[in-house]
C-alpha cells in the first residue's frame, strides 16, 4: 500500500486500486485529491506490471462529490498558467485534466460504485471504461438542484453510454438511481448485493480484465475512444 494518506494505491496482483479515502467527507474530493488523481493515473499507465486500474471509496461511500467547503490547492499546481480562477473558484479545470487522463488511459479502467457516487464523483465513473455497483448506491448528478454543474465533459459521455430515456431524468431533474436503475439504463455493467465489499465482490471481473492481452485492449479503446462521433466512411479508415 502507498500513496498519500487522502488516496491509497493498493495492488492486488496486476489490479491497482486507488481508493478514496476521505470516510469521514464521504470521499468528497478537493483539489488536491484531483492532482492526486491525476498523478495515479499517468503513473499507472506507464507501469507494464499493471493490467488493470480501479477507482473506489473507503468508508460507507465512493464520493458524494466536491467538498465545498474546501480550501486552497496545497500541492504544486500542475495547471499552473493555465487555468482561470473564477470568482466560485477554479471551476472544472482540475476535475477536467484528471478525468481527461482516465479516460484516456489504455488501461482497463473500472469504477466501483458503492454508497453515494454523486457530482464529480459520478464524472469520474463516466470516465471509466467500465462501472460496477452495489445493488442499494444511490448514483447520479444532484448538482442542478443547487445550480451546479461541471463542465467536464459528462454532456458528452452521459448520450453516449445511457439510452436517450434515461438521459433527460438524469441531466435535467437530477435524478439518482439505485444500482438495478444504473445497470437498465446502461451505466452500470455489474450489480452486487446491498452492502457487498464492492472490492472483494469484483475481484473476479478486474483480474478477467487483466487477464486480456494488454496491446489489443489498448488498440481497441484507442480506436472506439477516436471514432466515436466520426461518420462510418471516416471511421473505417481510421488507422
Amino acid at each position: 500500500m502507498s500513496g498519500s494518506s487522502a488516496l491509497l494505491v493498493r495492488d492486488d496482483g496486476p489490479v491497482r486500486h486507488l481508493v478514496l479515502n476521505r470516510p469521514d467527507k464521504l470521499n468528497a474530493l478537493d483539489l488536491d485529491q484531483h492532482v492526486r488523481i491525476l498523478r495515479a493515473v499517468a503513473t499507472a499507465a506507464q507501469n507494464d506490471d499493471i493490467r488493470v486500474l480501479a477507482l473506489s471509496g473507503e468508508g460507507r461511500a465512493f464520493c458524494a462529490g466536491d467538498d465545498l467547503r474546501a480550501g486552497e490547492l496545497q500541492e504544486a499546481d500542475p495547471l499552473r498558467g493555465r487555468r482561470v480562477d473564477l470568482e466560485m473558484g477554479p471551476g472544472p479545470a482540475f476535475l477536467l485534466e484528471s478525468a481527461a487522463a482516465l479516460r484516456f488511459c489504455p488501461k482497463p479502467t473500472v469504477a466501483l460504485l458503492h454508497g453515494h457516487a454523486l457530482g464529480s464523483g459520478y464524472d469520474y465513473s463516466l470516465s471509466c471504461d467500465f462501472r460496477l455497483a452495489t445493488r442499494d448506491v444511490n448514483y447520479g448528478d444532484p448538482r442542478i438542484h443547487r445550480a451546479l454543474w461541471a463542465a467536464e465533459g459528462w454532456a458528452y459521455k452521459l448520450p453516449r453510454l445511457a439510452h436517450q430515456a434515461a438521459v433527460a431524468p438524469i441531466a435535467y431533474l437530477g435524478e439518482t438511481m439505485d444500482g438495478a436503475t444504473a445497470h437498465e439504463a446502461g451505466l452500470v455493467h455489474g450489480v452486487f448485493p446491498a452492502g457487498a465489499d464492492i472490492r472483494t465482490a469484483a475481484k473476479p471481473f478486474l483480474h478477467g480484465l487483466a487477464a486480456l492481452d494488454a496491446a489489443a485492449y489498448a488498440e481497441t479503446k484507442a480506436r472506439l475512444l477516436a471514432s466515436g462521433d466520426l461518420a462510418f466512411e471516416h471511421a473505417i479508415c481510421q488507422r
